[in-house]
């Protein structure tokens, strides 16, 4: 069996102010996964995010990338496999125009120019924001911001790629052309974890889900189970999608076997009940 991509080991933090954050997290994440990291906010899944990034050293523990310690002075050598995507763009973006933000983490990395423009040019065209190419970051709205942030960690292409609550503060068509790209890059072998409150996002996201309570890993498991525990998810603060709330009372009630995750399949699931009884 081949070693996880990401292993969090006993890991502990506090801010320096002495507020602890995270008390002995672990878990393992395997190559390909797409994990959600889902707590309230102020649960610490943020700290864990920044801990895996490399971003943060553990008060005790260990965390391990592609089989490196994050505290190891070689694992500078793979921080460009890994791309990072912030909560608040702003924190992200800095250059004077959005083509240098894209391009700089490439020319950072010494590519060759010519590779640079083909991959910069690359996502531009496939976030859908080449005519922003020229315009300065902070005149964008928040949701072209979102997607220039992403381009800037998909113009690396990390084979591990972690998010802080991608969706929060999009509309839905930006919100569907994120959930769209992320699937996309799944398909091509890339790991995503995402950090998020948002439980409705989820079932289209990720295939596990870490919930993360109070600075405490609460469970973990498929994506269908955990948001089907709806007294876990309450006590941790947090509420089942919509669909899965209407339908698990539909499956505790007799009228279905299988509750459905999103949208499409809850209107499936809901057609194919009223077509059952009317026959």
């Amino acid at each position: 069996m081949s070693e996880p991509i990401v292993t969090v080991k006993d890991v502990k933090f506090s801010y320096p102010a002495g507020v602890s954050a995270l008390h002995g997290v672990s878990f393992d994440i395997k190559q390909g996964e797409r994990i959600a990291l889902l707590g309230p906010n102020g649960s610490g899944k943020s700290t864990l995010i920044l801990l895996i990034a490399g971003l943060l050293t553990p008060k005790s523990g260990e965390i391990k990338v592609f089989g490196q310690k994050t505290t190891s002075k070689d694992f500078q050598k793979f921080r460009s496999r890994i791309g990072i995507v912030f909560q608040d763009p702003d924190d992200q973006l800095f250059t004077p125009s959005v083509i240098e933000d894209i391009e700089y983490g490439p020319k950072n990395l010494k590519l060759p120019d010519v590779d640079v423009h083909e991959r910069s040019a690359h996502v531009l065209e496939k976030m859908g924001i080449a005519h922003l190419k020229d315009r300065p970051p902070h005149r964008l709205s928040f949701g072209e911001k979102k997607k220039v942030s992403l381009a800037t960690a998909l113009v690396l292409k990390p084979e591990l790629l972690i998010l802080d609550e991608p969706t929060a503060n999009l509309d839905l068509v930006s919100r569907r052309g994120l959930i769209d790209t992320l699937n996309e890059l799944s398909r091509t072998g890339t790991t995503i974890i995402v950090s998020t409150h948002d439980a409705e996002a989820i079932p289209e996201l990720a295939n596990r889900i870490v919930v993360i309570s109070h600075g405490e890993k609460l469970v973990e498991g498929k994506t269908g189970e955990v948001l089907q525990d709806k007294k876990m998810l309450e006590a941790s603060g947090l509420e089942p999608p919509t669909i899965v709330d209407l339908f698990g009372e539909l499956k505790a009630q007799g009228y279905i076997n299988e509750v459905p995750l999103t949208a499409a399949e809850g209107k499936e699931s809901l057609l194919k009940l009223l077509k059952e009884r009317r026959l």
